[in-house]
């Protein structure tokens, strides 16, 4: 069971949350944050991922998975992975399969949170405000990783969380920030690492804590912190990728 600390850290008690599900392992908490999601898009290789998940038999503490309970609302992507078996299935149980081989500048992820905000704007009376968290969003190729990380900058102080791979990753924007990570599930290991420019930052709550500290890609950065408590707070000249150890806690 997801606490309501956990919940409400990624949006899904106080605010609005749209689910995205892209093509690496999706760990199970997926399938929880789902039944609280407001919208759930899928990435077309994220179809297969979600489908085979959701096998005949699967089993998530003690609850049976049913495929049929786990439609997407969106399944948007170029459809070049997504097998024809799936795509049949959820098609047929009304999910919307948007068509955007067209596009060959943007990555899954990208198109994934570019319908997001289509959804949000045309919604605004019930998704106004709403928080985008993308399981399955690390793993395999490092090319892949170090795009997701560059997507984040683009959308500084936009509530965006990546969750994969044990990792739970988001943007700080420039500015004071207030953070209660859950400690039953986050940490104790974290890292505070600027990618886009140098930063000068300072931290509370960590063990080593910064002090006007310079972070920079060839520098120092402050990765293998670690949390001392439950509440962090980090003021930052620029944005900050803020991450931490991820314990799923509907991990078996």
């Amino acid at each position: 069971m997801l606490s309501n600390r956990f919940l409400s850290s990624v949006g899904g008690t106080n605010q609005r949350l749209v689910l995205l599900i892209l093509n690496f392992r999706l760990p199970p908490v997926t399938f929880a944050l789902w039944r609280h999601a407001h919208v759930r898009i899928v990435a077309d290789g994220g179809a297969n991922r979600l489908y085979d998940a959701l096998s005949e038999g699967s089993m998530q503490q003690d609850r049976l998975l049913s495929r049929s309970d786990y439609v997407p609302d969106i399944i948007r992507g170029d459809l070049d992975s997504i097998r024809p078996d799936v795509l049949d299935y959820y098609s047929k149980l009304g999910t919307q399969v948007v068509d955007e081989s067209g596009d060959q500048d943007s990555t899954d992820l990208q198109k994934c949170i570019a319908c997001a905000h289509e959804l949000i704007a045309s919604r605004p009376g019930d998704l106004q405000g709403a928080s985008i968290f993308a399981a399955g969003a690390f793993g395999g190729r490092i090319d892949h990783v170090l795009s997701s990380l560059c997507t984040l900058h683009r959308h500084e102080g936009e509530k965006i969380i990546l969750c994969g791979d044990g990792n739970l990753v988001r943007l700080l924007p420039c500015g004071h920030t207030d953070l209660e990570p859950d400690l039953d599930v986050e940490g104790p290991a974290c890292g505070l690492v600027a990618m886009a420019a140098p930063a000068t930052a300072s931290s509370q709550g960590l063990k080593w804590n910064l002090e006007s500290t310079q972070l920079e890609v060839q520098g120092l950065q402050s990765t293998s912190n670690t949390l001392a408590g439950s509440r962090v707070s980090v003021d930052t000249d620029q944005p900050l990728l803020w991450m931490t150890e991820f314990r799923d806690p509907l991990e078996e």
